[in-house]
């Protein structure tokens, strides 16, 4: 038995954090799902590295840019592309499941984090383009993007809340798909809630001594998942899962599943790199169990506030981690433009 089948018997699903044409075309992507990753998460990293660093997308950009497609447009023709194929592996897992897993995540325009209604705009386009019911469009969890989340999930789309880091935002994600549900009941969802940034974040302002140096994202995880667990039952079967992001630790004395031994609850969901699930299935996993984490963290929550301001720290991240997928996103956008003009030079 593998350690993913091991996260899988506690009640945890193992999605793939990356996603590229060589890794659908080579088979890659469904010998991992043979080996229990049951979804794949994108963002606008993951395709800038995928576009950036392989020539396996060139012949595409060169045929739509003859069509008068601008980068843009070209992106988004080779990501919805990229998912749509993604997708199609994971159909039967998404069939299996009775459509709680299997899914498949796209983000949208990290420019249009701040705004509302061009986020819905957006994300109906890439769920009209991609067509398949096991797709998730990725929202920032900012304040309109929790809204537009809310707005989407009552027209039967499927949302992934992105950079969440807070327990409040948090709290309003799950409380907007809640809501949505009083007019549409068969809306997937997940709420990404981000680990390994929270403990860099936090472990710069603070001695290594402190009680709280790489624990404060634990801490942080667990008071999201003592939420969800009370508020699971008012859900019923549909019920939108803990998505555990930035799991791959960024600590050099952290062993790589550090995180992943730690959060192996039941009903969520753990977003991994391809070297971390590497790493996982080759490692002894020695899983915490929930009453431990239970009997450390249940206090240590509200007593953080007294060591730092960790509202400011959190609000700080969701900044950033916007900022991050925006440089990425320009990055993609300006290397699709310079294939094209050696391209057509060619």
């Amino acid at each position: 038995m593998t350690n993913i089948n091991k996260l899988s018997e506690k009640g945890q699903s193992i999605w793939l954090d990356s996603l590229s044409k060589q890794m659908i075309e080579s088979g890659d992507l469904k010998n991992l799902i043979d080996q229990g990753i049951t979804g794949v998460t994108s963002n606008p990293s993951i395709f800038e590295k995928a576009i950036g660093s392989s020539d396996s997308y060139d012949k595409k950009i060169l045929e739509l840019s003859k069509n008068n497609n601008d980068p843009k447009d070209i992106f988004e023709n080779l990501a919805t592309d990229d998912i749509r194929n993604a997708a199609d592996i994971l159909e039967e897992v998404y069939k299996k499941t009775n459509s709680m897993d299997g899914f498949v995540s796209l983000e949208v325009d990290p420019f249009l984090a701040n705004d509302f209604e061009e986020t819905i705009n957006e994300a109906k386009k890439l769920w009209d383009k991609v067509d398949r019911k096991n797709l998730m469009i990725k929202i920032p969890g900012t304040q309109e993007g929790i809204m537009a989340t809310k707005h989407l999930l009552e027209e039967g789309i499927n949302v992934n809340v992105t950079l969440l880091f807070s327990f409040d935002s948090y709290k309003k994600t799950l409380e907007a798909f809640i809501e949505s549900k009083n007019k549409n009941i068969n809306s997937k969802s997940v709420a990404s809630f981000f680990i390994s940034r929270i403990d860099t974040a936090v472990d710069q302002i603070i001695d290594n001594k402190n009680k709280f140096f790489h624990n404060m994202a634990i801490i942080n995880a667990y008071k999201a998942y003592s939420f969800f667990q009370d508020k699971k039952n008012n859900m019923g079967e549909n019920f939108q899962k803990l998505l555990w992001a930035s799991t791959s630790v960024k600590a050099k004395d952290l062993e790589q599943d550090y995180y992943s031994k730690n959060l192996p609850f039941e009903n969520t969901v753990n977003t991994l790199p391809l070297e971390t699930i590497d790493y996982l299935l080759k490692s002894d996993l020695n899983l915490s169990s929930e009453s431990e984490l239970s009997k450390s963290f249940n206090n240590l929550y509200q007593e953080s506030k007294d060591h730092f301001d960790f509202q400011s720290i959190t609000e700080s991240l969701l900044i950033n981690g916007i900022n991050l997928f925006q440089d990425s996103y320009k990055s993609v956008l300006d290397t699709i433009d310079e294939k094209v003009s050696k391209l057509i030079k060619k």
